[in-house]
This record gives C-alpha cells, sequence and structure tokens, in this order.
C-alpha cells in the first residue's frame, strides 16, 4: 500500500523536537514491504502546499498522522493543538476517500476519545511499531480488527478499543532515514534517542507509565551506542538528546552506555531531558561528562517536603539538595522544573520551592523553570483521584485544556512571588514567558549563527542574566506570565 505519514507538530518553545516516535513506525512500515512518504511538518515553511503536493503526487491510500501535544500544558497560555490536527483532517478529506489514522502521544492519552473529536477511521493507542503494519494488513486482507493490539475503531455505530500490548524489545528509531536533519540541526534540534521505555516512577500527574508500562524495557548499552556511532557518520548531529522519561533510572543501564561510548572514545555531546534526583551520583555525573553530557533536564518539581510526598515524586528534599550541590559541581549545565498549584500547595510551600531555587540553583549554569497548574490528564492519578472525589465529573472532558491549582491558593499571589525570585534570581523563569519575546529570539538567532552546539536552552542563564534583561523582566512578568486565567480551575 501507498502510505503517506505526516509529523504534524509544528510547536516549539526553542528548538524544534523531531519526530522519533513516526521514524519508528515509518521504519517498521516499509519493512513491512509497503511504500510509505514522510511529511514533517516541523520543518515545513508552508505546510498547507506540502500536504496538497503530497497527497497529489504520491497519491496515499492511508494517511497516518502523528500527533505529539493536545495543548501547551501551561495554565495561563492553554493553546489547543488538537484543533491543528482537526484542520489536517478536513484537508485530507477535501483530496478523496483515504483512510486516515492517528497515532502519537496525544492520541495514546486520549485513546478512544481521539476518534470521538477527530474524523478520522482509527486510531493506534500506544506504541504503533506491530500495530500500525498490522492495520494495514487487515485493511489490505479484508480482516477483523478485534486482534490488533491498541486499535481504536468504528463498528456498528459504536466506537471499539483493543487493549494495548508493549513490544518486548525495540531497537534504533531509523530517525536519520526520514528527517530533512540540516533544517532540524540549523534550528538547534538535537537527535533523539530512545534507549528504554516504561516507568516505574509513579508522579502524580504523569501518564508514562499508563502508556509504556511501569517496568523499564531497557535496549542493550552496545545497542544504542551503535546508533549513536551510525548516525553520527550518516548526519553528524551537533548534540544527540536521550528522551527517556527518567535516562538515569536504572543507574546501571545508563552507566553501561555512558561506559561504552567512553570505550569508543565516541567524540559527542549529549543531553539528557529526564534526570531523577535519586539516581544523580558523584560517579554517575563524573562518567556522564566523560561521556559528552552539555546539558541536563531535572525534573523535581518540589523544593520542600510536603509537595514531594504530595506529588508522589517518591524521593526527599536531602535527595534533591544533594543533587543539586553535585550537579553544581560537575559544571553540566542543568535546567530544573518545578510545579507550583499541586494538592496541599500553600503559599508557605511556594515560598520554600523558590527559597531552594534561589540557594542551590542561582548560577550561570543553570536554568529553573518554574509552572503555575498542573495540567489533568486522563488515566493520571491525580485525575483519578478528582473523579473518586468528585472535584470533577467521572465524564468530564480532558482533551480540553484542564488544570488543577490547589483550593484557597490565589494563582495570582503566586505569580507575584515567582516575580519576586525573579528580581533577586534571574535565571528563574515562569513557563508562560517562555519564547515570549523579540530579544529572546534573537539571542537564540545569534547562538546559531555562531554554530554553537544544543539545546540552546542551557545558554539562557547568561541571556537572562544580562542587567537590562533582568530589569525588564522584574518589572514585567508577573502581569505577563498571570495575563490569562487558567481554563479549569479545581477548588
Amino acid at each position: 500500500m501507498r502510505v503517506l505519514l505526516i509529523y504534524s507538530n509544528r510547536s516549539r518553545i526553542i528548538e524544534p523536537v523531531p519526530p522519533i516516535g513516526l521514524s519508528y513506525v515509518a521504519t517498521a512500515t516499509r519493512s513491512a514491504g509497503h511504500a510509505v512518504r514522510f511529511l514533517d511538518l516541523m520543518v515545513s515553511r508552508n505546510p498547507g502546499r506540502d500536504l496538497d503536493e503530497a497527497l497529489s503526487d504520491f497519491c496515499p491510500e492511508v494517511v497516518g498522522i502523528s500527533v505529539r501535544n493536545i495543548d501547551s500544558v501551561i495554565a495561563q497560555d492553554p493553546s489547543w493543538q488538537l484543533g491543528e490536527a482537526a484542520d489536517l483532517i478536513a484537508r485530507i478529506r477535501r483530496t478523496g476517500n483515504r483512510i486516515v489514522v492517528l497515532g502519537g502521544p496525544a492520541i495514546s492519552v486520549l485513546k478512544s476519545r481521539a476518534l470521538e473529536i477527530l474524523d478520522a477511521d482509527f486510531a493506534v493507542i500506544g506504541e504503533g511499531e506491530s500495530a500500525f503494519p498490522g492495520l494495514l494488513r487487515a485493511i489490505g486482507d479484508g480482516a477483523r480488527f478485534s486482534c490488533i493490539p491498541g486499535l481504536s475503531y468504528r463498528e456498528g455505530g459504536r466506537i471499539l478499543t483493543n487493549p494495548p500490548e508493549l513490544q518486548k524489545e525495540f531497537g534504533p528509531s531509523g530517525m536519520e532515514n526520514w528527517t530533512r536533519w540540516r533544517e532540524y540541526d540549523r534550528s538547534g534540534g538535537p537527535f533523539a534517542i530512545h534507549t528504554k521505555r516504561g516507568c516505574a516512577l509513579h508522579c502524580l500527574y504523569c501518564n508514562y507509565p499508563s502508556m509504556e508500562g511501569r517496568a523499564y524495557r531497557c535496549r542493550d548499552a552496545g545497542d544504542v551506542v551503535d546508533e549513536i556511532e551510525r548516525v553520527q557518520k550518516a548526519v553528524n548531529p551537533r548534540t544527540f538528546e536521550f528522551t527517556d522519561t527518567t535516562f538515569n533510572l536504572p543507574t546501571a543501564h545508563a552507566a553501561a552506555i555512558c561506559e561504552e561510548i567512553i570505550r569508543r572514545n565516541l567524540k559527542v555531546k549529549l543531553s539528557a531531558v529526564g534526570m531523577n534526583p535519586l539516581g544523580v551520583t558523584e560517579e554517575m555525573l563524573r562518567l556522564m561528562k566523560r561521556a559528552g553530557f552539555v546539558s541536563m533536564v531535572v525534573s523535581a518539581d518540589a523544593g520542600n517536603e510536603a509537595m514531594l510526598r504530595n506529588l508522589h515524586k517518591g524521593f526527599t528534599l536531602d535527595d534533591v539538595q544533594r543533587a543539586a550541590g553535585l550537579i553544581r559541581a560537575s559544571g553540566i549545565r542543568s535546567t530544573w522544573f518545578f510545579l507550583l498549584g499541586g494538592p496541599g500547595e500553600t503559599e508557605g510551600t511556594v515560598r520554600e520551592t523558590l527559597a531552594f531555587a534561589e540557594e542551590h540553583l542561582n548560577y550561570s549554569r543553570c536554568l529553573t523553570i518554574a509552572m503555575t497548574g498542573i495540567r489533568i490528564l486522563p488515566g493520571t492519578p491525580l485525575a483519578e483521584s478528582l473523579q473518586e472525589s468528585g472535584s470533577i465529573p467521572p465524564d468530564a472532558d480532558l482533551s480540553a485544556p484542564a488544570f488543577y491549582f490547589a483550593p484557597g491558593l490565589s494563582e495570582r499571589r503566586v505569580l507575584d512571588l515567582i516575580s519576586e525570585s525573579i528580581r533577586r534570581c534571574p535565571t528563574i523563569v515562569h513557563g508562560g514567558e517562555q519564547g515570549g519575546s523579540a530579544a529572546e529570539r534573537l539571542f537564540y538567532l545569534a547562538i546559531q549563527m555562531t554554530g554553537a552546539a544544543p539545546p540552546y536552552m542551557r545558554f539562557l542563564p547568561h541571556f537572562l542574566s544580562l542587567p537590562f534583561v533582568s530589569g525588564m523582566r522584574a518589572s514585567r512578568a508577573g502581569g505577563a506570565a498571570g495575563s490569562l486565567p487558567v481554563v479549569y480551575l479545581v477548588s
């Protein structure tokens, strides 16, 4: 069959996010014998024209659309990105009778609700490398769809969904074969690598375990480094980024990857978007630095004991403080995320978290991002507890931007506290500020022109610390961050 696969995501804060998940599906679909065309709208200058050309030139029988985001997850600017997928489907429908299949992280979160919202024929829930070629085979043979894991489909006026099935093993994505990588490289996009799937943690707001399972499925370290070595020769990205939910857990697996990179003497720059304070040790950071790590993202979420417990983080304030000290001593740049407004949050706990950032994360190689309000996602412990308590209806439409904010806590006051911290520590930012100013965009453009290796967020503290920038932000940060209302306020 002729299959057009579309990466629909065009949302970027700083760097473009490459289509690693859809690349896995494209590689598997081609291996199954189908003709595949890959349309990457992230790097398209004219998405409508490019889609029309692909439809007319390639004449696909099946169109698969990967939807990465439901919305921006920023309470003060909750852009609903499913609307973009709806527009794509409408454009495809106007060109003829083609089968439309949805997939991607947003669809896996929404499950059958995706077919209720969007005018598609099928949706693949969870991992698609087996399910999507299986669906194509069933379409070609006229077979029933009930045996395809994770498939959501229409039958007899109803929407049915088969239980998803996790793959026991997986390998490289083959993304270098599907992307116009130079365009990502010029825009500061790191090359994404998965070293494992699954998450054994129990964070209150997170849906990764429900999508990927609670058991870690780890690739062999040699296989991971084989992919890095092959991609380096093929497209030579300036940075490789490990996009696991937590790169450093299990610690033995992360250490084995670092040791294999060191053993092969690969000259690469590396980043990790998921670091857990529990797995931060002096030995791990030493290995990471020797392997070539230039940056990491740490999801601490809170800087006080009570909120760490309430968010089910599984580590203590001592763990967070120890990790902060070790990371600073390592010299590896870091970005820290904190979530303010969760269950049990008070003005006092907000002050403690911000004070922690000011004391332990106030230096030139560290960026702190504070988010206010927690996105309520289907299938998370937070959503389930709110439904059980009656705080939200059991049938609440969580496909629309919905945020939790602790009862009795003023959002306006929290934003003001963040603004006060910004005056003392300019490398603290509110999530709603990102990408918001012309000066910031010019700063990133200047970094691109130097040829520096991404991710560019690691350079942001230097820009924020400039006197004219910090003064400007302190005077307007609170108002800018809180200029739009929370869409769904739980009280």
